[in-house]
């Protein structure tokens, strides 16, 4: 007989409280689209938050499908952002993100996410991590000031049960 399958809510937390152990920071710039504006908020402790703004999927793949974890995006969650949020700010319009898109995204994995974290290490004065190489167990995606801070943008995804596995298993084998 097959084992009972887990629950969304389940799988959710299993993949989130692994993540929550192994990141290199806690501290997340949510981007939040909000009157025609593209706004940041820094969220420090983020894994206080992130059970309650982020739903579970199947996300489908090359080969098959895999559980993930992303934002869901809803104006409720973005409440709790930005009741949590230290600061907000805006980074840029709607319309100048599109621009943006349109003339640099989705190429490779230029994607929006990418077009945000580029976006709010220049708003804050810091830097990028390198996105192709950098792993969250390792850094933020930007660094502002010597804090590592990672950067989700309006419905991303947060994570995905294999990219969990694997990171936590390498993870392990540096700190054994």
């Amino acid at each position: 007989m097959r084992k009972p399958r887990q629950s969304n809510e389940n799988i959710k937390m299993e993949i989130l409280n692994t993540l929550f152990e192994i990141e290199y920071t806690h501290t997340y710039a949510f981007g939040i689209k909000e009157n025609k504006m593209i706004k940041c908020a820094i969220v420090e402790n983020a894994e206080e938050i992130l059970p309650f703004i982020t739903i579970s999927e199947r996300q489908a793949t090359k080969k098959n499908s895999v559980w993930g974890v992303r934002m869901h995006g809803t104006i409720a969650d973005f409440q709790i952002i930005k009741e949590h949020a230290r600061e907000i700010f805006e980074v840029c319009s709607v319309e100048e993100m599109e621009k943006e898109y349109a003339e640099h995204g989705n190429r490779g994995s230029n994607n929006r996410g990418h077009i945000f974290e580029r976006l709010c290490a220049e708003v804050m004065g810091g830097t990028q991590a390198n996105n192709m190489t950098a792993k969250c167990i390792d850094t933020g995606d930007i660094i502002v000031n010597g804090e590592h801070i990672q950067c989700k943008f309006y419905n991303a995804t947060i994570t995905t049960e294999p990219t969990m596995n694997n990171l936590y298993r390498e993870y392990m084998e540096r700190v054994a």
